[in-house]
Formats: C-alpha cells, sequence, structure tokens
C-alpha cells in the first residue's frame, strides 16, 4: 500500500521549474546584514536601533516520502524574500528616523547653548539691576530722611512766623492803647477842654470875689452882691470841670494799667518766640 493512502494519486509535479542557483537568505543573515552601527557625532548620545527578527514560516517536513512541488518552493522564496525586504526597508526608515532625530538633537543643543548664554546675560543684568534698586532704595531711604527733617524744619519756621507776626499784632495793639492814652491830654482832648474851662471859671471867680469885696469897701452891697453870685457860679464851673478832669484821669489810669498788662503779656510772647526761632536757625 502507498503511504499517501488508498485510491489517493501521488499529485502531478506540472512543468518542471529549475531550483534556484542560490539558497534564499535566511532571517538571520537579514539581521546580520542590517544589523550594522550607523555612524553617529560623538556628540550626540545615540543607540543602536536593532530590526526585529523576522520569522519565515516553514513548513514541517511530514515524515515518509513525499514530493514538494516546484511551485510551492518558489512560493515559499517569495515570501522569504519579501520578508527579507521589509525587514530591510524598516531598518533604512529607523535610520533615518535616527540621523533626523540626531539633526534635531543637534540643533537643540545649540539653541540650549544660546539659551544659557543668554541666561548668563540676563542673570548679570538682573544682579546689576538688583544691585542699582538697592542703591535707589537706600538713597530713597536718605532722601525720605531729609525731607522729613526739612518737613520738621518748615513746620518750626511756620510756628516762629505766627509767633513773630502775633507778636507784632500784639505790640500795635500796644502802640495804639498808648497812643490813644496819650491823646487824653493833649490839645483839643476832652481833659484839655476842661483844663481850659477850670481855669477860666478859676480867673471868673477871682475876678468877681474881688468885684464883690470891692463893692462890699465901698457899700455897694446890692453890687457886691451880684458879683459875689457871679463867683460863686465860676466856683460851680470849676467844680464840674474838676469831676470831668478826675473822671479823664481815672480813664488814662485804666488804660495805662491794660496797656502795662498787655506789655507784660507781650514779654512772655517774646520769650517762646525768640526759643522757638532759635531753634530753627
Amino acid at each position: 500500500m502507498d503511504q499517501l493512502g488508498p485510491d489517493r494519486k501521488e499529485p502531478d509535479p506540472g512543468p518542471d521549474i529549475e531550483p534556484p542557483s542560490e539558497a534564499p537568505p535566511t532571517a538571520a543573515d537579514a539581521t546580520q546584514a542590517y544589523a550594522t552601527p550607523v555612524d553617529t557625532d560623538a556628540a550626540v548620545h545615540t543607540e543602536v536601533v536593532e530590526p526585529p527578527p523576522v520569522h519565515v514560516f516553514v513548513p514541517e517536513q511530514p515524515t515518509g516520502r513525499r514530493r514538494v512541488g516546484g511551485r510551492l518552493s518558489a512560493v515559499i522564496a517569495l515570501l522569504a524574500i519579501l520578508a527579507i525586504g521589509g525587514a530591510a526597508a524598516l531598518g533604512y526608515s529607523l535610520s533615518q528616523d535616527l540621523t533626523a532625530v540626531r539633526s534635531t538633537l543637534a540643533a537643540t543643543e545649540g539653541d540650549l547653548g544660546t539659551t544659557k548664554t543668554t541666561l548668563t546675560d540676563t542673570s548679570g543684568t538682573l544682579d546689576a539691576t538688583t544691585t542699582t534698586l538697592a542703591g535707589a532704595k537706600a538713597e530713597r531711604s536718605k532722601l525720605d530722611a531729609e525731607v522729613v527733617d526739612l518737613a520738621a524744619q518748615v513746620a518750626s519756621q511756620a510756628e516762629c512766623v505766627i509767633l513773630q507776626k502775633s507778636a507784632l499784632k500784639e505790640l500795635g495793639v500796644i502802640s495804639g492803647l498808648q497812643t490813644d492814652n496819650f491823646n487824653r491830654t493833649t490839645i483839643g482832648s476832652t481833659w484839655s477842654k476842661s483844663e481850659d474851662k477850670r481855669n477860666k471859671a478859676a480867673s471868673d471867680a477871682l475876678d468877681a470875689y474881688y468885684q464883690a469885696y470891692s463893692k462890699a469897701f465901698d457899700r455897694n452891697l446890692s453890687s457886691a452882691r451880684a458879683w459875689a453870685a457871679k463867683g460863686k457860679e465860676a466856683v460851680a464851673i470849676l467844680a464840674v470841670q474838676a469831676k470831668q478832669q478826675a473822671a479823664e484821669f481815672d480813664l488814662i489810669d485804666r488804660s495805662a494799667a491794660a496797656i502795662e498788662t498787655a506789655i507784660n503779656k507781650l514779654e512772655e510772647q517774646l520769650k517762646k518766640t525768640e526759643t522757638t526761632c532759635e531753634a530753627v536757625n
């Protein structure tokens, strides 16, 4: 009995196909061919990327005598070539990607160097600015202290000026009081007019009493009585004017007392003014 079983015929191998002159490359050969390291830049850290292994399915040979047709061998060889070509294409693509990554990395490192230089310059500028700012703050603190001192001086000067103006005003008031009090005894004043009337009344009284005495000596009693009456009228006028002058003298005394009080107050104010103005100078 044939090993292929009863009633089974061996398939027709068809036209004879000449076997390839060389054996098709295996997956190990493809891996070894594309595992060669790629030249890289020493400054850029790279790593070798190996293409994935290609597994070619080879059907297990059945036990016993069996013939494989040439057409099946050709198909298997074609699949092996396609697998090896795919692995080669994958390795080439990875190599191109690696080259592009290396170029990008080199550009990135250049940009990083430029950024580091810029950062160094910026740090130097920041340090200089910080130093300038510290100096400006110190200068501002000094100026603020000077402003506070000047403000205190201005306040003291203002107080000094206010005290001086007040003292001058008070001095003007005192001077006016003294002038008014002095004018109470000058010509044309109430006291002066009263003094004139008093002097005239005194003279009229003396004349009248003299005439009354003369007429009485001559025994002319009626005339003596008339002159005596005129003398009494003059004496009455003299008394009225004396009272008027006494009232004027009382007003002068009271005004003098008020002037003295104002002068004492002005002396105290001048002492305070002198102390305040000396502190400013």
